[in-house]
């Protein structure tokens, strides 16, 4: 069994470890059918995820042509959304195949993991408790919970410190993600099964992968030197 215990394993959330667009769909389509926007369907929202809930709304309005509102109104639909996505948390998210297992081995190899996501702390810990996958986690970090979001590196640096890990390594499926792991100097994985481009373009030291079952041995491949 390789050792991992100076790595923290830092997670997004949406399209890299639960596939939440059905949910996500369901709570984007209220919104938009209240303002008497058509609906989009899962495929699409699944490609505007990312940013957090203002920013999907906001690219799903602009799919039909129209502009997300400013101040209160845009204040009240993001409102709505929440409230819509805060009682449907895991409806019809799951967790991607392999997840688990994955999850298991790396604790198994002594690594820390954790979740960094852009979906409010809250929620973030809503989906991770229905789903039965809390306990993993040393740390899950949203949106609120510090005064930077991704993809500014602080919220990974901190989940460093506080699992006291030398080295990290960023699993996530979009720009954002990338972006942060980039700023924090950590190793990226992306996910091809997310939500993000498949031609999204790399650097070195990232590499993409294709769903849980390779991601074990491909950190234990890219693990940072203490």
């Amino acid at each position: 069994m390789p050792d991992l215990s100076n790595l923290c394993v830092i997670l997004d959330l949406d399209g890299t470890l639960v596939d939440s667009g059905p949910d996500l769909t369901d709570a984007m389509n209220t919104v938009l059918a209240d303002e008497g926007l058509p609906r989009l369907p899962e495929a699409t929202v699944r490609h505007l995820v990312g940013d957090g809930a203002r920013a999907l709304l906001r690219r799903g309005h602009e799919a039909d042509g129209r502009p997300f509102p400013d101040g209160e109104a845009g204040d009240a639909l993001v409102a709505r959304f929440i409230d819509h996505y805060r009682d449907h948390l895991t409806a019809r998210t799951r967790p991607f195949p392999g997840t688990e297992a994955c999850l298991h081995r790396l604790a198994g190899a002594g690594a820390a993991l954790a979740v960094c996501t852009n979906k409010p702390h809250a929620l973030a810990v809503g989906v991770l408790e229905g789903l039965g996958l809390m306990g993993r986690f040393a740390e899950v970090l949203g949106r609120d919970s510090l005064p930077a979001f991704k993809p500014d590196p602080e919220p990974l640096l901190e989940i460093l410190r506080r699992t006291g890990r030398a080295r990290g390594v960023m699993v996530g499926d979009t720009m954002t993600d990338v972006t942060a792991g980039r700023a924090a100097g950590m190793p990226v994985l992306y996910a091809r099964h997310g939500y993000g481009p498949d031609d999204l373009p790399l650097q070195a030291g990232e590499q993409r992968f294709e769903g849980f079952e390779a991601l074990f041995d491909l950190i234990v491949t890219i693990r940072p030197a203490a």
